[in-house]
């Protein structure tokens, strides 16, 4: 299910692109590769995606790797705190967060709705995009407890909680189409934000406030 030579980076993405984009609307059955073809702009039914993709399993496999790349843009980021700035650090990886759950929409709605279909497909998603979310969480939390900017606390437990939150967020607002209880997404950022720097110094949080 690998994809084959590459003879254009840009055609490849728009081909994943409107894949991805299909695949959640209409189903994997039910999207053609003549329909893939016509949505990238491409020649439809004239073989143009096989130069690019062995299949549409290929195209899905791509969407993933997107994804993973994505992840290891977020670790960069990780890698070059810290800011000397804990809420900055906070604000910054939150909306990072929900960037990265934005871009995963359609690859999200089809492990929803194709899971059982495709279980390697299910266990990627799993092993190299959630738990990898949840590791990055884990190291960021690790770090600033050694650091003392966070007290003793259940990082696993905590990194649940702070990305389940993000992921929460968009959740809502990708079934409902709008901000959760009205809440956008600058106001949401900043009482997350606000809890966990409650969390890490709590007398001066409440003094501030």
């Amino acid at each position: 299910m690998s994809a084959v030579a590459d003879n254009g980076a840009g055609t490849r993405q728009r081909i994943v692109a409107s894949g991805l984009r299909l695949f959640a609307d209409k189903g994997f059955r039910g999207t053609t590769v003549g329909q893939i073809e016509e949505a990238a702009g491409l020649t439809a039914r004239a073989g143009a995606m096989y130069k690019h993709f062995e299949s549409k399993e290929a195209v899905l496999e791509a969407a993933v790797e997107e994804n993973v790349r994505e992840l290891e843009a977020l670790h960069s980021a990780i890698e070059l705190m810290p800011l000397g700035d804990l809420r900055a650090e906070l604000t910054l990886l939150a909306r990072w967060g929900l960037h990265v759950l934005a871009q995963q929409r359609d690859l999200r709605r089809i492990v929803i709705a194709e899971g059982d279909r495709f279980p390697e497909l299910k266990r990627s998603f799993r092993d190299r995009i959630v738990d990898r979310a949840y590791g990055e969480a884990q190291t960021f939390i690790g770090r600033k407890v050694d650091a003392r900017e966070l007290p003793e606390v259940d990082g696993d437990a905590l990194a649940v909680l702070l990305t389940g939150a993000l992921l929460g967020y968009t959740l809502e607002r990708d079934v409902f189409e709008r901000d959760p209880a009205g809440v956008d997404e600058e106001r949401f950022v900043a009482a997350l934000v606000n809890a966990c720097m409650a969390l890490a110094n709590p007398r001066k949080e409440a003094d501030d406030g």
